[in-house]
């Protein structure tokens, strides 16, 4: 008669723990892990990210990106060469970032990076949409050039030198 007494008693805390647990894990953060895809020589691949966003790998690629993006921005890292087919959110920027501090705000599009951490060069060619490529100068300072469709830059990183082209997107 005791023990029933005293597991009636126990089992009132154990409950009220658990009612509170149930209510509070839906304010607990999951931290993102961090997933990386990479292509073997000579192979592609095509993948989607959590915010469905399309992206065709090309060979020798590297390609970094959370379990789940922040509410903040939709940021990725890239080595190699890749196509986005990037869904649109404007309330959340989605962001290639690449070697040397340059990166490219993607504001929904279609568009090219090649971005091979051997080459002395980053180009991107926009299909479709708008982007913003930055970078930093010799002096520190961030440079940013919006790109329109049909459009190709290409960066050297020795000398800070861009260009721009009208490219087809086929090349």
């Amino acid at each position: 008669e005791w023990a029933q007494r005293i597991a009636a008693v126990m089992s009132i805390p154990l409950l009220l723990g658990c009612i509170w647990f149930y209510f509070e894990k839906d304010d607990v953060k999951q931290t993102a892990q961090m997933i990386e895809v990479k292509t073997n020589p000579g192979m592609t691949t095509s993948l989607i990210l959590p915010d469905s966003t399309l992206v065709c790998l090309n060979s020798e690629t590297v390609l970094r990106y959370p379990s789940h993006f922040s509410e903040a921005t939709r940021k990725v890292e890239l080595e190699g060469e890749a196509f986005f087919d990037v869904t649109s959110n404007k309330k959340k920027p989605f962001v290639v970032a690449m070697s040397n501090q340059s990166q490219i705000e993607v504001h929904g599009t279609n568009f090219n990076v090649e971005a091979y951490t051997e080459d002395n060069r980053i180009s991107t060619t926009l299909i479709e949409g708008n982007i913003s490529f930055s970078y930093k100068d010799e002096n520190g300072i961030t440079r940013k050039i919006e790109l329109k469709p049909h459009q190709k830059l290409i960066y050297e990183l020795e000398g800070n030198r861009t260009r721009l082209y009208t490219a087809s997107g086929e090349t």
